[in-house]
């Protein structure tokens, strides 16, 4: 697991701040067969789902203008334990039965499925190969204690690259856990790459290719229980934490977001599955941005210059109010807190500068954040 620059690496904003992103639009309720849709694909122009916990092993398209059911598909040699997340690559779609309330399961598996064989109208019925694992048992015992009581739950994956990528869904600590596993059948150990701080449970993913950018979506357990969307752009390799991380909290309170899929690289469609008073439906999700990049040029940003920095940085703030408390942490790449203080703004003195002379030549973390706003950047200092 990395060091703890990345367990923090997040940004929060309330829903009356930002105004990039659109409140979800209810697209359509979809058919009670998929009352508990957990996962979504599109894959020929057509959207995929299923059901999860004890549903059959059948993937389903919906047509998204009503709802109804176009074409059902059996997988062979599968069973639906608890089916949480399906992705997709050029050639496979990947199934994870892996949900685990109750943080005892000792049969972790991932389905795959041949794409060509789910694009032939002809099948009802396709073959499946599976991909078994587990988690490293020196920390998990696969014992029940208590349901929903684990941080070794999980309900997300994307595929990238040559592997499949699992975000956790942590019960206990409310943050996600990244595991990485091969494409290919056969038995592993699910590898930990990295820890992010979701502030919620995370039960969605999918990842666009043409933008570089994760997608993630969850809610928060407790009353009011808002959903949760999670966008991670400007990484490297697989390092999917180390870039911009942006989330949003939706005005959907209650409602069981579990399934997201890009149709666009600026639209997203989510689903939930029928919990209290929602019935399950598709949302669509809009970025008014053309670009995921210019969600760092918004005013909600802090703007760090120079960087690089020689004595000094100035920071300016987002306030839109009379006046604001931010927490700032300056943090070396030990992980160690150089510098942290409270800073006192207002509307008509935005701009902070802090002295860094003293600081020696490298790379630096900066954290700021108050009740709205967590967001993080770094800088060099020469």
């Amino acid at each position: 697991m990395k060091n703890n620059l990345t367990l923090i690496i997040f940004i929060l904003l309330s829903i009356s701040t930002f105004a990039q992103i659109e409140d979800p639009i209810l697209i359509t309720q979809i058919n009670s067969t998929t009352e508990e849709t957990s996962g979504l694909i599109i894959h020929n122009n057509e959207l995929w789902t299923h059901n999860d916990s004890g549903g059959e092993p059948i993937l389903y398209s919906i047509d998204t203008t009503n709802g109804n059911i176009i074409r059902s598909v059996v997988i062979n040699n599968a069973t639906n334990i608890d089916w949480e997340d399906i992705c997709l690559d050029d050639s496979f779609a990947y199934i994870g039965d892996f949900g685990n309330n109750s943080g005892a399961r000792d049969d972790l598996k991932i389905y795959r499925i041949n794409l060509a064989d789910l694009s032939n109208p002809e099948l009802d019925n396709i073959n499946s190969e599976t991909i078994y694992f587990t988690y490293d048992p020196s920390i998990y015992s696969a014992v029940f204690t208590h349901r929903n009581n684990t941080n070794f739950d999980c309900e997300a994956m994307i595929a990238f690259e040559d592997s499949l990528y699992l975000f956790s869904k942590n019960w206990i600590d409310k943050k996600t856990y990244l595991y990485a596993l091969p494409k290919e059948p056969g038995s592993y150990t699910a590898n930990l790459k990295d820890t992010l701080n979701s502030n919620g449970l995370v039960c969605g993913a999918d990842y666009y290719p043409k933008t570089n950018t994760i997608a993630l979506i969850g809610y928060v357990y407790g009353i009011p229980a808002p959903s949760i969307f999670i966008l991670l752009s400007d990484f490297e390799n697989d390092n999917f934490f180390s870039g911009t991380v942006f989330r949003k909290e939706l005005n959907l309170n209650g409602c069981q977001t579990e399934g997201i899929v890009f149709n666009a690289k600026d639209n997203l469609w989510i689903s939930n599955e029928k919990f209290l008073s929602y019935n399950p439906s598709i949302f669509s999700i809009h970025l008014i941005t053309n670009k995921i990049n210019d969600l760092n040029t918004s005013s909600l940003f802090c703007d760090i210059y120079p960087n690089p920095a020689n004595n000094e940085i100035q920071i300016n703030f987002p306030c839109n109010k009379r006046k604001c408390k931010a927490s700032l942490k300056i943090i070396n790449n030990k992980g160690q807190i150089i510098l942290d203080k409270n800073i006192f703004i207002n509307s008509e003195n935005i701009s902070k500068k802090i002295n860094v002379s003293n600081l020696q030549s490298g790379h630096y973390i900066v954290q700021i954040y108050d009740k709205e706003i967590y967001f993080q950047t770094s800088f060099i200092k020469k």
